[in-house]
């Protein structure tokens, strides 16, 4: 069965009520710029975007019994810096592990070790962003995929199945 071949993440849509509220957050403390011609969308990089759709009235924080783990996760090149800005801007940024708990923040020196390894914080509309650094934490080198790719030769009978850049398949761990 083919497979789809994803290359990445084109956008995430957030509902949210108060689009300068939104606004004031992901561009005024995330940094991320406004689209050139769809006001909707802010940008997050060279190929993705941010959709933030308003609508008034609504009630996202209550919109799903499982919006307090709902989320959309952006890779960043250094946690620390991402720590220090939230802080600075005012925000309560959190690590979280696998039973939910939250380990609040509240020094950019605090150690980013506390659960997932990775960092958390609500927008105005309590969205949840996830955070994480490549190499650190549950996205460390051990924790990576392993993908097999079996050799198209059936004569080959060393046990390795080939290797993916940066594994080797045979064991399937990094190599």
């Amino acid at each position: 069965m083919p497979n789809v071949d994803v290359i990445s993440v084109h956008h995430v849509c957030l509902v949210v009520q108060d689009r300068e509220a939104a606004d004031a957050f992901y561009i005024g403390v995330l940094g991320f710029q406004p689209h050139h011609g769809v006001k909707s969308w802010l940008v997050l990089n060279d190929t993705s975007t941010l959709h933030l759709v308003a609508i008034p009235g609504t009630a996202p924080r209550n919109a799903s019994p499982h919006r307090p783990i709902q989320h959309f996760a952006l890779q960043v090149s250094n946690l620390a810096n991402v720590l220090t800005i939230l802080l600075q801007a005012g925000q309560k940024p959190f690590q979280m592990d696998g039973k939910m708990k939250e380990h609040f923040l509240v020094d950019p020196g605090d150690p980013l070790t506390f659960g997932t390894g990775t960092l958390f914080v609500r927008d105005p509309d309590g969205n949840l962003i996830e955070f994480i650094e490549e190499g650190k934490g549950l996205f460390s080198v051990e924790m990576r995929p392993r993908l097999e790719i079996v050799e198209s030769n059936p004569d080959q009978s060393s046990g390795n199945h080939g290797s993916v850049e940066g594994f080797s398949s045979s064991l399937g761990a990094p190599g």
